[in-house]
C-alpha cells in the first residue's frame, strides 16, 4: 500500500505540470484519487459514473465521457466500462506509461 501512495503523490505531481489537463479533467482525475483512496488503494477499483461526476462536479455527462476518454488517451489511467449501472466501471492507474512520466514541466 505505501508503494501505491508513493505512486499516487507522485501522479498529483504529474497532474499539476501537464499542459494539456483543464480544470475538468483536474476535477475528474481527483474524484478518481477519492475513489482509488475509499478502495482501500486497491488496483484496480469500481467506480460509478454518477458517483464519480458527483464528486468531480461534472454535471454533462458528454463532458464526463469526454474527459475519462482522454485521460485514458492521456495515458493516465486504464478505464474498462461496464455498461452495468449495479457493477460500474474497473479503473486502474497507469503509472508506467512514458506519456505520463515525461510530460512536459513547463
Amino acid at each position: 500500500m505505501g508503494s501505491v501512495n508513493k505512486n499516487l503523490d507522485y501522479l498529483k505531481d504529474r497532474i499539476q505540470a501537464d499542459q494539456r489537463l483543464s480544470a475538468f479533467h483536474v476535477s475528474l482525475l481527483a474524484a478518481l484519487i477519492f475513489a482509488s483512496e475509499n478502495s482501500g488503494l486497491t488496483h484496480p477499483f469500481q467506480v460509478s459514473r454518477s458517483k464519480l461526476m458527483r464528486s468531480s462536479k461534472i454535471y454533462s455527462t458528454s463532458t464526463y465521457h469526454k474527459c475519462i476518454g482522454e485521460l485514458q488517451v492521456f495515458g493516465y489511467i486504464f478505464y474498462s466500462p461496464s455498461y452495468n449501472p449495479f457493477l460500474g466501471s474497473r479503473i486502474s492507474w497507469n503509472l508506467e506509461d512514458e506519456a505520463v512520466l515525461s510530460c512536459n514541466l513547463s
